[in-house]
Parts: C-alpha cells; structure tokens; sequence
C-alpha cells in the first residue's frame, strides 16, 4: 500500500498555505477531526471543534469538504451548522455542498437486494462477540468491534471477512469487503472516497481556478481511496498535503502524518487564526 511517511512539515505547509489563493481541504471525520471511541454516537464536535471549522471555512480562498464513511443524518445533525463546508455521508454516496440545506443521492446502486444476506452473517458473528455492533446505512452494512476483547474481535472478524469473501462472489452485485479501524464493512466496489474526491477536484474548471493547495487528512484504510486519488490528478504534488492521522505503523500512500486528532484540530486551528501570514513555528 505504501511507506511509513515523515511528520507532517509545519513550515512548509504554512508557507504553502500563505502563498495559494485557491485552497482545497478534504477531512475525514472519525479518527482524524475527532478520535475514535468506544460508542461511535458520543464523537461528536465540540464547540471549539466547531468554531475552527467555522473560521476555516469563512475565508473566501478555502473550500472545505469533510468527508466521512457516516450517514447523512449524523453528519447534518452534528456538523448540520456548518453551511460553508460541503459534507460527503457514506463515502460519497451522499453529498450536501457548501452553501446549500439539501442532500444529493451520488450512489446509482439501487438493488440493495444483498443486504440481507450480509447482515445475516454480521448478525451470527455479532451474537458470538460480545460488545460488538452493527450499523446498517443505505448503501453500505458495518460491523464494529472495537469493545470487543481484542484477541476474540480479531479472530472473529478474520473468519468473518473469509466468509463474507466467499459468499460475495456469488452475488450479482460489485461488492467489496473492507478492513477498516476495528471493524468490516461491505459495499458496492465503486463506493469510495476517491469517487467523491476526483468529482470535487474535476468541479474545479472554467472560471474556477484549480486549487493551487490541498490539505488531505484520514486515519484509515478508507481513506487511502483519497489520497491516491490525488496523487493520480492533475493538482501540482508540491501543493498537496496528504496526511495520515494516528500513532499506527500502518503503511500508507500518504506523504505525511500526524500522531493524533488534537493535532490535526492544532494545524486547523492555526490556520484557521492566520488572516496573512502562517508562521511556521507550529
């Protein structure tokens, strides 16, 4: 998948930051604008959470995107507020863009026809993990284990995604099944994050200059779709930031990383509070 990347570079950053006049920041949300925890509903943002983003997203030179595997109706009720910033729910199957109240429908998977099959096996893996959950979205099917024993919860999840594997093949559907952070997810194939990356980066056209600096940030395997779709564009490496979140040894296609969310709400922050210059002692 990739390499162990350096810590994200503050000064180069920030002087990249300063000298772009079209700036383009894609965030994930669980893991890397908030840290992971035990119950999934009580990750929601803080109000100075809120007013980083708020600040970030009133400069007229930023475009701001999270960009989340969450469903639309977390996303609107707790970063609802935030009217400048364009939100993606499901890995981009749903898009609210910035500065309007309505929620686009991305996704053309409408036989959904296999969920049940798959929720049957999440279903009999959920009964023998104790603390583990599912979440059903519109198009994709969740299973968590994250407050499961971690030996039991590993274990399970491999035989599980085997399962899964097998029984996907047989379907006529595209689907995948993913490793994310403690947990699986199956969704259609053509469901990802560089889907909805590569639409926002192609919006960018005629009148409207390419952005000219990009700050990409996620923690997870699911993020990876997003950096390599901006590593496979047209937008000028020099100018683009991808940065993987979290204290892990996971490779990654991400250039850069940062240990934790608070330090990912730091830089925001920064930025956020640097009308002109961005000075690099970070």
């Amino acid at each position: 998948m990739g390499k162990q990347p350096s810590m994200l570079d503050f000064s180069q950053l920030a002087d990249n930051y300063h000298n772009s006049d079209a700036r383009l920041f894609l965030l994930d949300w669980d893991g890397t604008l908030t840290p992971i925890v035990g119950d999934p509903e009580v990750a929601v943002p803080t109000p100075a959470d809120i007013e980083v983003l708020e600040r970030l997203s009133s400069n007229p030179k930023n475009d701001i995107w999270i960009i989340s595997g969450r469903n639309s109706a977390f996303l609107q009720k707790h970063l609802g507020c935030l009217g400048s910033v364009g939100l993606s729910a499901e890995h981009g199957a749903f898009v609210r863009l910035a500065n309007h109240t309505d929620w686009e429908t991305m996704s053309p998977w409408a036989d959904i026809t296999w969920q049940e099959t798959i929720m049957a096996i999440f279903e009999d893996y959920a009964a023998k993990t104790q603390g583990s959950w599912i979440e059903r979205k519109s198009i994709a099917i969740t299973w968590h284990y994250r407050n499961a024993l971690p030996d039991i919860g590993l274990r399970n999840s491999k035989e599980c995604k085997d399962q899964i594997e097998q029984c996907i093949v047989q379907m006529p559907s595209n689907l995948e099944v993913i490793n994310g952070k403690m947990c699986l997810e199956v969704r259609p194939r053509d469901l990802n994050k560089g889907v909805i990356v590569r639409s926002i980066i192609m919006s960018y056209g005629g009148r409207v200059a390419p952005p000219d600096f990009v700050l990409c940030m996620g923690d997870d395997v699911t993020d990876e779709d997003m950096f390599k779709a901006i590593r496979s564009s047209s937008l000028s490496p020099e100018r683009c930031f991808t940065v993987s979140v979290g204290h892990g040894s996971r490779p990654t296609t991400a250039s850069w990383s940062l240990p934790e969310p608070a330090d990912v709400m730091d830089l925001l922050g920064k930025l956020a509070a640097a009308p002109t210059k961005v000075h690099s002692e970070f």
